[in-house]
């Protein structure tokens, strides 16, 4: 099959290439140009800003994709310009996540919203993100869904090459020989997803008929966040660390999460795992790998300022 892929080269697009690739497709991978990491699969390449609708459909349509997948398309200027550059023929698959959900604004604005898990027909948020993002993906819903596209809303996705490092929490203590952690109550429940368990659910939405629906795509089992953290120093084998449960009020800010929250985000995958036939591959295995390759390649920015801890460990 030939696929455009909008926004191919960094943590979800990446992944998405290798397997599409992996499995011999042709594609088209469309991009700013801004990063060209070493390791991508050869494929061909489009250097262009994808919210520009003229040029991109002037990149897009000599290649004539039978598919288009869209990794990027966090707004509604940029999945205009997307839909804009292919017929009504071609499949679409657009990447979104479980922020559309109203209990996603109930985590943010600290008031309990909903039942869980959530579905895909659960609430969806009414407000919307007017704060300077320059992602809103309810918008990217709204245009992608009417025209047939297969939706997937993904949990916090985490694995190789994450650039928002969800195990920065832990790891950036491990890497600076922390013995203690703070940690809250740690019960708070994020839905995750592998990103080569991603790519996975991109290929079989792909392959299959699934136009105008929404797909939860995240493991059917959830660990609370002080679970989360012990199994993130399992896979490091930091052994000999010790997390120290401290008053929530008194937690670092970048250890908020592990502190109590008044709405969790805790998807249910069913209907992906019966409708699409999609399946995490084996989760222990992604964590341990991930938390590997996060050891190895440790952020160039990557904090030395543990005053914090120390002030609420004493």
């Amino acid at each position: 099959m030939r696929i455009a892929i909008l926004g191919g080269t960094r943590f979800i697009g990446r992944a998405v290439v290798e397997r599409l690739v992996a499995e011999g497709h042709e594609l088209l991978v469309v991009h700013r140009g801004e990063h060209e990491p070493e390791g991508l699969p050869p494929t061909a390449h489009a250097h262009v800003d994808r919210h520009d609708g003229p040029s991109l459909a002037a990149a897009v349509k000599p290649f004539d994709p039978e598919a288009l997948v869209d990794v990027s398309g966090m707004n509604a200027a940029a999945a205009d310009a997307a839909l804009g550059a292919v017929g009504a023929e071609v499949k679409l698959v657009a990447i979104s996540s479980g922020d559309v959900y109203r209990a996603y604004d109930g985590l943010h604005f600290d008031w309990t919203s909903d039942g869980l898990p959530l579905f895909e027909d659960s609430p969806l948020r009414e407000r919307r993100f007017v704060d300077g993002r320059q992602y809103e993906n309810l918008e990217m819903e709204e245009r992608c869904l009417p025209r047939g596209a297969t939706v997937l809303r993904l949990g916090a996705v985490y694995g190789e090459h994450d650039y928002q490092r969800r195990f920065e929490f832990v790891l950036r203590r491990v890497r600076a020989g922390r013995r203690r952690i703070p940690i809250g109550s740690g019960q708070f429940l994020f839905s995750r997803v592998y990103v080569g368990d991603v790519a996975g659910a991109v290929s079989l939405a792909l392959a299959g008929d699934h136009r105008g629906e929404a797909f939860n795509v995240v493991e059917p089992v959830t660990a609370p966040y002080r679970l989360f953290a012990e199994q993130i120093l399992a896979a490091a084998e930091a052994v000999d660390v010790e997390l120290v449960r401290v008053r929530d009020d008194l937690l670092p800010a970048d250890l908020a999460l592990t502190g109590a929250i008044d709405q969790h985000l805790l998807m249910d995958s069913w209907k992906a795992r019966t409708v699409l036939g999609w399946a995490p591959v084996d989760p222990a295995e992604s964590l341990r790998r991930s938390v590997r390759w996060h050891l190895e390649n440790p952020p160039a920015d990557a904090s030395d300022d543990f005053a914090a801890d120390d002030a609420v460990l004493g």
